[in-house]
């Protein structure tokens, strides 16, 4: 059995504000300053939190490709930048006709693709690009070339009359031969649909002088043919012998008077046409012949 302690008597409670020291006023707490915000950052501070920026991404160009190794092929094949100003049939009157020598070779360098009026090249409906010869034409001097130098877009359907002239000439075929004479006229239009109608052309091409034949089997398509056989003469038929009738006496003509011979007028030659600036003799020859005009 445990003893008994006496129990010890509770501590005094004290009171919190100590005799003898005044109570302490409350004063109101000081605000906190305001400093004004600096440009370009938000007025009430940045947000806690925020989205990290994140750089913007560029999708990347196409890689620009090496120059390409030049050759002199590549550099005497480029496409010439004269020759003049070409041939204009569009809006002229049907008739309307141009004519020129072929001023030098025609050579791959000429042949270009064919673009519209935006500068997309044209292809047929299998994807080939449709192309164009320019063909180099040394003029007479006119408003149009005063320079005396043109050149002849040649496509479509100028295309197969350039090649019928070329062969009714007897020129190889190809592109036309340095020194020839062309002439190339307007004869009409053929209209073609949902489109502008297309100018159709009459070419007259001769030869340069001194120019070889070409034999016909130089040209494709065509086949030679065998020269006819000589064919016997028939014996010549003996007629019958015909009865022999006297013809009648008939009366002495009357003597006539002469008439009064006139003398002839003398046909006026046609004044020769001055040659065209720059042409050579052979050449203004051709032009000549190929206008209608009389040479010098």
């Amino acid at each position: 059995m445990q003893p008994q302690y006496p129990t010890q008597p509770m501590m005094p409670q004290f009171p919190q504000q100590q005799p003898g020291y005044p109570q302490q006023p409350a004063y109101p707490a000081a605000p906190a300053p305001q400093y004004p915000a600096a440009p370009g950052y938000p007025a009430g501070g940045f947000p806690q939190q925020y989205a990290p920026q994140v750089p913007q991404q560029f999708p990347a160009g196409p890689a620009t490709p090496p120059p390409a190794a030049g050759t002199l092929d590549g550099f005497f094949g480029q496409p010439s930048s004269g020759g003049g100003a070409a041939w204009k049939f569009n809006g002229k009157p049907i008739g309307t006709s141009f004519a020129g020598i072929v001023a030098r070779p025609v050579t791959n360098a000429d042949v270009r693709h064919q673009t519209n009026n935006a500068g997309q090249v044209q292809t047929y409906r299998d994807g080939r690009p449709k192309l164009v010869m320019v063909v180099p034409m040394q003029v007479q001097p006119s408003p149009e070339h005063p320079e005396g130098v043109a050149t002849w877009w040649v496509k479509g359907q100028a295309r197969d009359e350039l090649a019928r002239a070329m062969a009714e000439a007897g020129a190889p075929a190809g592109a036309p031969e340095a020194g020839a004479a062309i002439r190339v006229t307007l004869v009409g239009q053929r209209p073609v649909p949902n489109m502008n109608p297309a100018n159709q052309y009459r070419v007259e091409y001769i030869r340069p002088s001194g120019a070889a034949p070409v034999p016909q089997q130089a040209y494709p398509g065509t086949v030679m043919q065998p020269p006819p056989a000589p064919q016997q003469q028939a014996p010549e038929q003996v007629p019958a012998a015909q009865p022999v009738v006297q013809p009648m006496p008939q009366p002495a003509p009357v003597q006539q008077p002469a008439p009064v011979q006139q003398p002839l007028p003398i046909p006026q030659q046609p004044a020769p046409a001055a040659a065209p600036a720059g042409f050579s003799p052979e050449q203004a020859e051709l032009f000549a012949k190929l206008t209608g005009q009389a040479a010098a």
